[in-house]
C-alpha cells in the first residue's frame, strides 16, 4: 500500500514539473535569430532579382560573371549585393530602358562591382536611391 501512495505523490509531483517548465519556459526563452545568408547568382537563383525577394536582411547576394538583362527592385534593408569578380566581368543591363537598372528603396543596401547600362529613359538611373537612408 506504501508502495501505491509514493507513486502517487511522485506522479502528482512529475505532473506539477510538467506543467510549471511549461509556463516558465517560453517566458524565459531568448529569440533565436537566422545567421545571415550568402545567396548566389545563378547558383541558387536565375536572377537578382529572385535573389533580392529571397534575402532575408543581412544577408549577402553575390553575382557571378555574365550579363544580366533585368531592372532590379532592392526593397530589403541591410543587403550587399557584390559581383563575384568585377565589373569588367559582370554586368547588369536594364531589360526595360524606361526604368532604373537598380531602385533601392531600402535603407544600408551596398551595390558594388557591377558594370551598369541601359536606363536611358529621362530620369532613369544606373542605380536610384528612392527614399532610402545610407
Amino acid at each position: 500500500m506504501r508502495q501505491h501512495k509514493d507513486l502517487g505523490k511522485w506522479l502528482v509531483t512529475l505532473t506539477l514539473l510538467v506543467a510549471l517548465l511549461t509556463v516558465v519556459l517560453p517566458l524565459g526563452a531568448s529569440k533565436v535569430e537566422a545567421s545571415p545568408a550568402t545567396i548566389y547568382v545563378p547558383d541558387d537563383y536565375s536572377t537578382i532579382q529572385a535573389a533580392v525577394d529571397a534575402a532575408s536582411p543581412g544577408d549577402t547576394i553575390i553575382v557571378r560573371e555574365g550579363t544580366y538583362i533585368e531592372n532590379v527592385d532592392v526593397n530589403k534593408d541591410h543587403l550587399t549585393i557584390q559581383s563575384e569578380n568585377g565589373a569588367e566581368t559582370t554586368i547588369v543591363q536594364a531589360a526595360n530602358s524606361d526604368d532604373h537598372v537598380f531602385e533601392v528603396t531600402a535603407d544600408y543596401v551596398n551595390i558594388s562591382g557591377f558594370t551598369v547600362k541601359g536606363a536611358s529613359g529621362p530620369q532613369n538611373a544606373g542605380i536610384f536611391l528612392h527614399g532610402s537612408d545610407s
